[in-house]
């Protein structure tokens, strides 16, 4: 593992430098050696300790200090952001070697879209020897992974460092609106580390016009410093001491860790976060007006009358159910905000993993719902809930931080319409969303009628039963060769398991299932046929996208199995699961795998633990746990394996593979049982809620640790 300028990784560079130009060049050497001056040159007495207190020497790194600052400033009608993180560590042992031995940098990336920006980064690396001799790194000797006109990123490798050295690195960026409408990006800091630190401090100084809305989350509010010198805003923290992090699986930060959150609010003035009227405000009679903004939303709302009428048409309906008007409007939706092509736009054109990570604007697909069930008087309500990795949403410090989807209300039925990807489903959440609280709110009736309809709810919770993930494997031994499995696999995914799945399904399939399913009249080609450039480019693309597609069938076998397939000889899927009325995600696979088998004299031995593909492995740290568990959603994952046993041999130690934890936080259960000259082993494991106290890890552990266990049982072909 290496160490990452992770923060780098969130921001818009710049291609000020991208041309290779003495000029330029050199005033970016000028300005790095100005920060480098500014940093690692200045006295700070937290950046000169060298020691690490006793209780501290058996860790595997110690952070001796570490200090994040920011600068907001506006001039010109553009914001500028100048961020800094100064980091001073004592590596202990070959694991944090390992980790700091390279560093990977976003140097340079360059967005000149509507929220684009113009950002320079400079790094700077020092490594003190337990001598006290110190080296600067040369960062010209950076290396270029990717080297394009408006993408630079760079890694750097530290000879030489050694068990006992000292790493004092820091990282500055200039980060320059683009367009002068542009707002600055939100921060989100989370005091903790995965060592311990001796001292921590934050700094940050806000230009008062540009105004701000703060949140200080999770600790004595007491440990943060509020001021106002001369035209700034300033916060600061100063902690020492500070313990490491052990719990970094299934931990949200802002939930547990000491949090500072800003954002800029152009209003001149500070305030501590929104409240309930702002959201109402909001909710109640602003946001309704962001729908004309969109100029695509009158042609939306006219064509779902013939959507409707060629429905019918195909599905032999003379009326339709309010409720099926909804569901048919949900579908229709997606497809136009994400699936459909708009011939003459001339974008790039994408069609492989990253056509399906695309999401829709939330205000515009609430305000087409909303108005669109309007039309055939179904009453709709507009709701807000702030996603659970950010908090509650008393936590919410702007209105950017809530979600927005509505709550349609056909036949006396409530249903959440709320479209994130092209996978989501009538009356579904995200797994950000579910069991959280929301506001709602009618916005239809007077001003009297509005404001009574203003209310509080909690949102619904899936369960470990719907979001199920189900395997069926038959394994055949090669006859030619016993130390080769055949393995033919079947999967089924429902409810929130089945966005796992994502990159197993090809987008040209995706497109046309979606077509039918809002019956449009014409095909994908019709709609291109005036533009016959882009239908060959599309043709093109699909087949590429065809083609990279067995290579990612190969890397999925891989990642479940922790080895590459000797060969997949077939791979189909049988169901896309992309309308809730339809079958779950289904995919088949065979493969061959080798390493699963181990000659021993005339016997075998067969890892079958490891068939059920990886299971997680607590360390010695992540066994102590300190804050609660936050999970994504809750899940049962169940296995059911066929073993045929070759002619000749006879099978022993299947008793091993019968377990039971079964507790109130989840469970692990197998059983075994022979039907003829087949091991029929059926094992299911359960996480019975997204989120567990801290006081329940030990019920989690139980059943995790006979998962963990499970995966090193073996059993004997024993020759006859």
């Amino acid at each position: 593992m290496y160490k990452s300028i992770v923060i780098t990784a969130l921001l818009f560079t710049t291609g000020l430098y991208a041309q290779a130009q003495s000029k330029q060049e050199r005033a970016y050497q000028e300005e790095a050696d100005q920060v480098k001056k500014e940093i690692q040159d200045v006295k700070d007495p937290a950046f000169a300790q060298t020691t690490v207190p006793e209780k501290y020497q058996n860790e595997s790194a110690v952070i001796l200090a570490l200090k994040f600052s920011l600068d907001a400033d506006h001039s010109r009608r553009k914001d500028h952001i100048t961020m800094t993180l100064h980091e001073r560590v004592k590596i202990q042992d070959k694991a944090a070697l390992e980790e700091y031995s390279e560093f990977n940098i976003q140097k340079l990336k360059s967005s000149s879209w509507a929220r684009g920006y113009k950002l320079v980064s400079f790094m700077g690396i020092r490594v003190i020897k337990p001598s006290g001799q110190q080296r600067d790194i040369d960062m010209n000797d950076a290396v270029s992974v990717k080297d394009e006109k408006n993408d630079k990123k760079q890694k750097i490798a530290i000879a030489d460092l050694q068990v006992g050295d000292i790493i004092d690195y820091y990282v500055r960026i200039n980060k320059d609106a683009a367009n002068w409408f542009t707002n600055p990006d939100p921060l989100d800091y989370s005091i903790g580390e995965k060592y311990p630190m001796l001292d921590f401090s934050l700094d940050i100084r806000i230009f008062k016009k540009m105004g701000v809305s703060w949140r200080y989350l999770n600790d004595d509010s007491t440990a943060l410093k509020r001021s106002k010198e001369d035209e700034d805003y300033v916060f600061a923290i100063h902690k020492k001491d500070v313990p490491k992090i052990t719990d970094e699986r299934w931990l949200y930060p802002n939930r547990s860790l000491p949090t500072l959150r800003l954002t800029y609010n152009g209003a001149r003035d500070i305030v501590n976060g929104v409240n309930e009227k702002d959201i109402q405000q909001y909710l109640t009679y602003q946001i309704i007006s962001v729908g004309p903004q969109y100029a695509a939303m009158p042609g939306i709302l006219k064509e779902f009358g013939k959507v409707l009428d060629n429905y019918k048409k195909e599905h032999d309906k003379k009326d339709m159910t309010k409720q099926e008007i909804t569901d048919l409007a949900y579908y229709y939706i997606r497809y136009a905000s994400l699936y459909r092509e708009t011939p003459g736009l001339g974008a790039d054109i994408e069609v492989g993993q990253n056509r399906k990570m695309y999401t829709p604007r939330l205000h515009f697909v609430a305000n087409a719902f909303r108005q669109l069930l309007l039309k055939y008087d179904i009453e709709t309500d507009l709701a807000a809930a702030v996603p659970r990795h950010i908090g509650t949403l008393q936590d919410a410090v702007s209105l950017d931080d809530l979600e927005y989807f509505i709550i349609a209300k056909p036949d006396d039925q409530k249903v959440i319409c709320y479209i994130s990807s092209m996978f989501s489903y009538p009356d579904e959440l995200p797994t950000s969303l579910e069991g959280q609280e929301a506001y709602t709110v009618s916005v239809t009736g007077s001003k009297s009628e509005k404001e009574a309809s203003f209310k509080k709810i909690i949102l619904p919770m899936s369960t470990a039963t719907q979001n199920q993930e189900a395997e069926k494997l038959n394994i055949t031994f090669n006859a030619d060769n016993l130390q080769q499995l055949k393995i033919d696999r079947m999967i089924m995914a429902k409810g929130q398991y089945r966005y796992q799945y994502v990159d197993m399904l090809l987008y040209e399939d995706m497109l046309s299932e979606e077509r039918k399913t809002v019956s449009t009249k014409t095909t994908f080609e019709d709609d291109l046929s005036a533009d016959r450039k882009r239908l060959s480019e599309y043709t093109a693309a699909f087949a590429k996208a065809r083609k990279d597609m067995d290579e990612t069938v190969k890397d999925n076998i891989a990642t479940d199995y922790s080895v590459k397939p000797t060969d997949v000889t077939y791979y189909k899927i049988a169901e896309q699961g992309l309308e809730k009325q339809n079958k779950p995600f289904t995919m088949h696979q065979s493969f061959t795998m080798d390493g699963f088998v181990k000659k021993a004299g005339n016997n075998y031995m067969l890892d079958i633990g490891k068939l059920i593909t990886g299971q997680i492995e607590l360390t010695q740290e992540e066994r102590k746990r300190t804050y609660d568990v936050n999970m994504a959603f809750p899940r049962t994952m169940s296995y059911e394996l066929w073993v045929n046993i070759p002619e000749g041999y006879m099978l022993e130690g299947a008793e091993s593979l019968n377990k039971s934890v079964i507790n109130a936080a989840g469970q692990f259960v197998s059983s075994t049982k022979m039907e003829g000259n087949k091991l029929v082993l059926k094992i299911s494991k359960s996480y019975n809620h997204p989120h567990e106290a801290v006081a329940t890890w030990d019920q989690m552990m139980a059943f995790m640790d006979a998962a963990a266990d499970f995966t090193k049982q073996k059993v004997l072909l024993k020759k006859i």
